[in-house]
């Protein structure tokens, strides 16, 4: 008898110790956490790899990042620690009253931490913002040429709506100073085109059947979409004058099966078990008349943008094409994938652009529109051929009078079986690329 259950003990443990072994190299089971988890970086084995121990140290790291099953026992851990001790192993996270849950950069911005950060002190941030209104200025008029509109649209953030929810020592330290009203400020002054939703969501706080934001999220309930989708369209009427669709609320379509938006916190803490929540609207919407005519639009924004994307306010344009952080270009009518620095259709989509939106939030305000200035300035500038030319010519030139910049690329060029020439001239375009941005900054 006892050695019938020794083996039934056996051939669990060495099924279980295959399973383990099995998914680890297979992943057939498809498991998944939230965020971002980086991968090590591979090292050979050699002599020196080994006796160095860097070779030992990878192995761990590998056996750590892709050991089988993996993600329940991690699920579990982070389980045990939140229901016993009400503690997250995410540091972005932060646990604030009636279990509302933050974002710490959103935090370190309305404590003036940020602003402290990036700029020093309140003065010095308020003239870099009066640069940025010129640079704007010079921007709209240089799209005017091109009948181009421009919209800034300034987000709100749940810190600046809901900071009575924020934890004791963060109340504490509330700035006086909003980076996004000296904006608002700014912009009513020189008559730059704007949608200030900060304001707007303080006013409707409290009068609202539903919050405005998800105790578990970060950015703008679900709820709120049709209502910030039908303003921004009103907007946009008034500027292209050109009539536009309203957007229609089908069904408010309650749940506690949250949108990735409304409940992106609570995944990011990677729990084995779902957190009991109110339920909210999951707005179902349509359009009010789409026989309409569809102008094109370009976005610049962060991830405020992508609840709008999936909306029906993406199907009131012909092309919608989406610059997230002015970094990357997310467009569905051209097979690219990659880096505004790199578009070569850069020019072409800002020219057939009916208008230009940037959406930002408060953290990002310290990064003014991503740099699309300098972008902008960029694709006109790559729009003449023949200047374009002289200065790729110029740069390539000084790559090749830097032996260590030059050797880089040739050694990329033999590592990735590349065309030099070709990867001489990318290289160029980037390095003019980022030598205007720093000459818009500096002026």
């Amino acid at each position: 008898m006892k050695n019938k259950a020794f083996l039934i003990q056996f051939v669990i443990l060495t099924v279980a110790c295959v399973a383990i072994l099995v998914q680890g190299f297979t992943h057939w089971v498809p498991l998944k956490l939230a965020g971002f988890v980086g991968q090590p970086e591979k090292v050979q084995l050699t002599w020196k790899t080994y006796s160095e121990g860097k070779f030992q140290d990878y192995l761990s790291d590998y056996a750590k990042q892709k050991g089988g099953f993996r993600e329940p026992c991690i699920r579990a851990y982070n389980q045990c620690l939140y229901s016993l001790f009400k503690k997250t192993t995410n540091d972005n996270i932060v646990f604030g009253e009636n279990g509302e849950l933050y974002l710490e950069m959103y935090l370190h911005e309305v404590t003036g931490k940020t602003l402290k950060d990036c700029y020093g002190s309140e003065d010095y941030f308020k003239s870099r913002a009066r640069k940025d209104i010129e640079k704007t200025l010079v921007l709209i008029d240089s799209l005017r040429r091109h009948n181009t509109a421009f919209l800034f649209v300034e987000a709100p953030s749940k810190t600046w709506v809901y900071p009575e929810y924020m934890p004791q020592p963060y109340r504490d330290s509330i700035m006086s100073f909003c980076v996004q009203d000296y904006y608002t400020q700014l912009f009513e002054e020189n008559g730059i085109p704007h949608i200030d939703f900060l304001s707007y969501f303080k006013s409707l706080k409290g009068k609202t059947e539903y919050p405005l934001y998800s105790p578990y999220g970060t950015h703008w309930a679900e709820s709120t979409i049709p209502f910030v989708a039908d303003s921004i369209l009103r907007k946009i009427e008034s500027l292209i004058g050109q009539e536009m669709p309203h957007i229609v609320c089908l069904d408010e379509n309650l749940q506690t099966r949250y949108s990735k938006q409304d409940g992106e916190l609570e995944d990011l803490m990677n729990l084995m078990f779902p957190l009991r929540k109110p339920a909210l609207p999951q707005p179902i919407m349509a359009l009010s008349d789409t026989t309409l005519r569809k102008p094109n639009l370009l976005v610049i924004a962060d991830s405020y943008f992508i609840q709008l994307q999936e909306s029906a306010f993406a199907d009131c344009f012909n092309r919608c094409d989406y610059w997230k952080y002015n970094d990357e270009v997310i467009t569905k009518d051209i097979e690219f994938k990659g880096k505004v620095s790199e578009y070569l259709e850069a020019y072409k989509t800002i020219d057939e652009a009916d208008l230009i939106m940037v959406i930002n939030t408060a953290p990002y305000a310290y990064n003014y529109m991503f740099g699309f200035c300098e972008t902008a300035n960029l694709a006109f500038l790559d729009h003449d051929h023949q200047r374009m030319e002289k200065l790729i010519e110029e740069t390539i030139e000084r790559i090749k009078g830097s032996t260590e910049w030059y050797e880089s690329i040739r050694r990329q060029a033999e590592e990735e079986h590349r065309d030099l020439d070709s990867l001489l001239r990318g290289h160029a375009r980037y390095a003019i690329w980022m030598d205007e941005k720093q000459r818009q900054e500096q002026q």
